[in-house]
C-alpha cells in the first residue's frame, strides 16, 4: 500500500491550517495589513480535475502583519533655537570659568565678558599669562577670547555679559582686545551705568535706549584709571622667566615647522629639562602644553580673522591633520572649528 492510500489522509491534510489563510473577510489588528488575491482551496470532500482552472476562483484576502513588520513614522527631529542675544549681570563669586580639569584651562566663551572687582582677589587665566585682579580692577574680555577665571573666597564685584549681536552700532566701539583698568574716582558712575544698561535691557528692551547706555559703557571703558600690577606672594627668578618669554615669542614663529621642542630649547642655549623647569616655575605648565595653547590660540584667531579652512589651518599649524585640530579645539573650547567660526561671524 502506498502512502497516499492510506484511510488517515482521505478527510484531509493533518496539517495545522495557516495563519495566513483568509478566514472569512480580513481582520485588521494593530499592524498593518496588505491586500492579496489568493486561490479558493475547496474542501478535502470536492475533487477538482487539475486541467479544469474554471474551478478556482480568485478570492480577496487580507494578511495581517505583525507590530514588528508596521512602518512607523518617526515623529520630527527636534531642532535647537537660535541662541537669543541677551545682556546679564552677575555677582563676581558666582561666576567662574574654564576647563573642568584642573588647574582649569582657558577656553572661550561667546559672550564679551567685563570683569570687576570690588573686594577679594580674582584670578585669570590667559593662554600665555596669568592676571590676579584685586579691589578695583576692571578687565574687559571680547567675545572668542579664551581665558580661565575663579574667584578666590572672600571675593566681591560684578561680571557683565553681554552677547555680540547688541554691539554692532556701539559708538565708540568696544575694544577687540583685553583691556585692563581700574575704576579709580569713577566707579560710582560705572556701577551706575552697569544697573542702568541691565535694567533698560530687562524692562523695556528698546535698542535705541539700549545702545545709548552701550555707547556710554564704551565710553567709560576708555576713561579707566592705569591698571595695577598685583604679583603674587611667590614668583620664579628673572632669568627663568625671560627664557620663558623667549621660548614663546620662538614657539610662535615656528608653530607651522617640524621642528622639536629640543631644537628649539638648543636655539635658546639650554636644555629641554631646564626649558621645562622654567615653564613649570613661571606658568604652572611644560613648555609642550604652552606651544599647545599658542596653537589653539592662533588656530581661534585664524577662525576669527581668515576664510582658511579647518584643513589648511591644521596644516599650517603642524597639526596631524584636520582630526587632530578638531579634537584638540573641541577639548579646549567645547565646540568644533566650524561651530566657533560661525558663531565669531
Amino acid at each position: 500500500m502506498s502512502l497516499w492510500d492510506h484511510s488517515s489522509w482521505k478527510g484531509g491534510f493533518l496539517f495545522t491550517p495557516t495563519r495566513l489563510r483568509p478566514q472569512g473577510r480580513g481582520v485588521k489588528g494593530q499592524g498593518g495589513d496588505i491586500d492579496v488575491t489568493a486561490a479558493h482551496v475547496p474542501d478535502a470532500g470536492t475533487h477538482v480535475p487539475r486541467h479544469d482552472e474554471s474551478k478556482v476562483a480568485p478570492v480577496q484576502a487580507r494578511i495581517v502583519l505583525p507590530d514588528a513588520m508596521a512602518v512607523r513614522v518617526a515623529p520630527a527631529s527636534r531642532r535647537f533655537a537660535p541662541r537669543t542675544a541677551s545682556l546679564r549681570l552677575l555677582p563676581l563669586a558666582a561666576f567662574s570659568w574654564g576647563s573642568r580639569s584642573l588647574p582649569a584651562q582657558p577656553r572661550t566663551r561667546p559672550e564679551h565678558v567685563l570683569v570687576w572687582v570690588t573686594e577679594g582677589v580674582m584670578r585669570l587665566d590667559f593662554p600665555r599669562r596669568g592676571v590676579v585682579m584685586g579691589p578695583g580692577d576692571i578687565r574687559y574680555i571680547p567675545a572668542g577670547t579664551a581665558f580661565a577665571a575663579k574667584p578666590q573666597q572672600g571675593a566681591q564685584g560684578h561680571v557683565l555679559l553681554v552677547s555680540p549681536e547688541l554691539t554692532p552700532e556701539v559708538d565708540p566701539p568696544l575694544p577687540t582686545t583685553v583691556t585692563a583698568g581700574c575704576a579709580g574716582k569713577g566707579a560710582a558712575a560705572l556701577l551706575g551705568t552697569l544697573r542702568e544698561l541691565v535694567e533698560e535691557a530687562t524692562n523695556a528692551p528698546d535698542r535705541k535706549a539700549l545702545n545709548c547706555h552701550l555707547n556710554l559703557l564704551s565710553l567709560r571703558l576708555t576713561r579707566l584709571d592705569p591698571a595695577r600690577d598685583h604679583h603674587p606672594a611667590a614668583g620664579p627668578a628673572l632669568p627663568d622667566r625671560s627664557l620663558v618669554e623667549q621660548f614663546l615669542t620662538l614657539a610662535a614663529a615656528e608653530l607651522g615647522s617640524c621642528r622639536t621642542l629640543a631644537d628649539l630649547a638648543q636655539d635658546l642655549g639650554t636644555t629641554l629639562t631646564q626649558l621645562d623647569r622654567a615653564c613649570i616655575e613661571t606658568k604652572g605648565r611644560r613648555a609642550v602644553e604652552l606651544t599647545h595653547e599658542l596653537r589653539l590660540e592662533r588656530a581661534a584667531e585664524m577662525l576669527r580673522h581668515t576664510d582658511r579652512t579647518p584643513a589648511r589651518i591644521a596644516q599650517e599649524l603642524g597639526y596631524a591633520s584636520q582630526t587632530h585640530l578638531t579634537r584638540a579645539f573641541v577639548e579646549a573650547t567645547g565646540r568644533t572649528p566650524e561651530a566657533y567660526r560661525l558663531q565669531m561671524r
